[in-house]
């Protein structure tokens, strides 16, 4: 078939062998127009497959890697490569609390640059408070502009921490209120 006249935005089929999933996606990896309330069409020019292994009923593994072709509109002809991994654990606390962590990695190569980012996030509910904190570490060249291209490199840090506490407004309905510093 002629794929330049897909009108979908992505195809994807995966396969779950007990604990394992199997995801392969073809998809138009272009950045959007500045018309954000569209539907964008194209070619399925890039390809995405992940891997999920769930080990134990705690536990969530997964690993992921992605090919985009001429994803910024900016920077036509330069293709992307993506890797992410990730692992989340999450436990019961007492008859009502719980407790999750989740640790990331992200990678994006283009050209001959590779940028790195990381993430650490906790968060335990316990009965109507969820208490949570995240520290976050990425590698970004796009807070500058050189030459009308991506600049040079930063190293950019975050640490949050916060909570929040649910009020039940009835049986099915909650609001929260909290606070991030």
């Amino acid at each position: 078939f002629d794929s330049t006249h897909i009108t979908f935005g992505v195809v994807t089929a995966g396969v779950v062998l007990d604990q394992v999933k199997l995801e392969a996606s073809a998809f138009n990896g272009h950045e959007p127009d500045e018309d954000r309330y569209d539907i964008e069409t194209g070619p399925l020019d890039s390809t995405a497959l992940r891997v999920s292994w769930n080990p134990t009923p705690d536990l969530s593994l997964q690993a992921s890697w992605a090919r985009l072709i001429e994803p910024e509109q900016l920077e036509p002809g330069e293709n992307s490569t993506r890797w992410s991994a990730s692992a989340i654990y999450t436990r019961r606390l007492g008859s009502d609390g719980w407790w999750s962590t989740t640790l990331a990695w992200g990678r994006r190569s283009a050209g001959h640059e590779q940028l790195d980012a990381f993430a650490l996030e906790a968060a335990a509910g316990l009965g109507p408070w969820t208490l949570f904190g995240r520290a976050e570490r990425v590698e970004t060249n796009e807070l500058v502009q050189a030459g009308g291209h991506h600049g040079p490199t930063f190293d950019v840090a975050k640490l949050s921490l916060g909570g929040l506490h649910d009020f039940r407004l009835a049986p099915h309905v909650r609001l929260g209120v909290g606070g991030l510093y």
